[in-house]
């Protein structure tokens, strides 16, 4: 694909990641320091409404993969989640006076639900536009820039209202939720009219237990679920709890704007690294090895700030960032080559139901993540309106430091050892290649039983 398609395919990526930055990291701030929820109250909703959204998100995703329209079978998914997403944005972000848990539980459900909708039809849309191996690192690496662009935007929110004297208040969050608003029909818009979807054969659908028996026997596809999961469990903890370090700890309100575009603004400055970085070495190697750089960086450096090293701090996370990207940015390309496996093993194009139980996985670890983190902050004494001891405020530095550590090292191991490389996906594409040439003429000479196989075994990866 030309680079503007491809661009103008990453786009909505642009307001699907506010959902990242204000929901994880600013989102249990407001409603716990400026609407006086609790933070096991927070927590515990932030929870049960991930709960609902993850039951969810396997069904949407074989919906998206049956669907039949003149438009395609994703676009009109795409075109559905979008209203609902604007929707859910008013709900979060701008809330009426005395609200509870239960409208924080409601109104996120509503935003999951339509950014589920939106998120799983494109980015199974994306696996399929571009079926190579680094042309997928290619696409992962233009809908992450796109994403960071967005994070950056939404980092920026902060910055520029805390000079017009607000912090994270109700105006920063409806300055939040209008850019949500105004983002999502334009970018979703510009992706729908101008990038074209694949043709693809339909099959009929398998039984659903079989269905999802057969998927899970994919031992790639596990591996890299599992490992996702542990490593975005120590991300929410990070995230959950940056803008209390910041602001209680660093005792530094100020730099919470510039720490949020320092992070993931150098995010969009190493994505181009490590995508060159994975053609050389593969996207599950250069993820594994971010990985452990990000780790050293934080237990060296971060545990050694001292309250008033705030600019100390935006530099720790800039370079953070630009190290990130490859966690961030490569395994979403990793999971279209592991749908291709799928196909050669079982015959179907299943992009949907893959990226549905991928987005179960991918939103179980934040929300466990802040349904476990913040209720432990408060019973080891951190109070997010103020008045803490120093014990209280040496926890909150700790579990912000070092609790996301082990989770980010068994990730970096199960990235290391992911088996499935750039010369078994190109044995996998050109298997795919030969049975669709023999669909499209039935009277061309099948392979030899006997090579097949051969093919196959090189195919499958081994259990690490």
């Amino acid at each position: 694909m030309s680079v503007w398609r491809l661009a103008a395919y990453a786009l909505p990526a642009v307001p699907m990641s506010f959902l990242f930055v204000p929901l994880t990291a600013l989102l249990p701030a407001f409603y716990a320091q400026e609407l006086g929820l609790s933070l096991t109250t927070v927590g515990g909703f932030l929870l049960f409404s991930r709960l609902f959204d993850m039951v969810i998100d396997p069904f949407l995703g074989r919906l998206s993969d049956g669907t039949r329209s003149r438009f395609g079978r994703r676009k009109p998914w795409i075109a559905a989640g979008a209203p609902i997403c604007m929707l859910g944005a008013i709900l979060v972000f701008m809330p009426p006076e005395h609200v509870g848990g239960w409208w924080l539980l409601a109104a996120t459900a509503v935003i999951y639900f339509g950014a589920s909708m939106l998120g799983l039809a494109h980015a199974a849309w994306g696996a399929e536009i571009v079926e190579s191996y680094h042309g997928r690192s290619k696409v992962a690496g233009f809908r992450e820039s796109a994403n960071v662009i967005g994070i950056v935007i939404a980092s920026a929110v902060p910055g520029v209202t805390a000079l017009m004297g607000h912090g994270i208040d109700r105006f920063t969050m409806a300055v939040m939720g209008w850019t949500v608003v105004l983002l999502t029909p334009l970018t979703a818009g510009v992706a729908l009219r101008f990038v074209p979807e694949p043709a693809v054969r339909h099959e009929p659908p398998s039984p659903w237990l079989a269905t999802l028996k057969t998927l899970m026997a994919n031992r790639p596809f596990r591996l890299l679920c599992a490992g996702y999961v542990v490593l975005s469990i120590g991300a929410g903890v990070t995230n959950s709890t940056l803008i209390f370090f910041i602001s209680h700890y660093l005792k530094q309100p100020e730099v919470i704007g510039p720490t949020l575009l320092a992070s993931f603004g150098s995010v969009l400055l190493g994505v181009p690294l490590w995508v060159q970085v994975s053609r050389r070495i593969g996207k599950h190697r250069a993820a594994g090895i971010s990985l452990l750089i990000a780790i050293s960086l934080s237990g060296l450096l971060a545990t050694q700030l001292q309250p008033g090293d705030g600019w100390w701090f935006v530099a720790l996370m800039a370079l953070l960032g630009a190290t990130s990207a490859a966690f961030l940015t490569l395994p979403l390309g990793i999971v279209g080559d592991v749908i291709d496996y799928d196909t050669l093993k079982t015959g179907e194009m299943r992009g949907g139901l893959f990226f549905g139980v991928w987005g179960f996985f991918q939103q179980v670890s934040p929300a466990i993540a802040i349904g476990v983190t913040l209720p432990a902050l408060e019973l080891l004494g951190f109070h997010a309106k103020g008045a803490n001891t120093p014990e209280a405020l040496a926890a909150l530095k700790y579990v912000y430091c070092l609790a996301p550590i082990p989770f980010f090292v068994a990730g970096a191991w199960m990235f290391l050892a992911f088996p499935l490389d750039a010369r078994r996906h190109a044995i996998v594409r050109r298997r795919l290649a030969g049975r669709a040439a023999r669909r499209a003429d039935p009277a061309a000479e099948t392979r030899p039983l006997s090579k097949s196989l051969a093919v196959q075994a090189e195919v499958a990866p081994e259990a690490p």
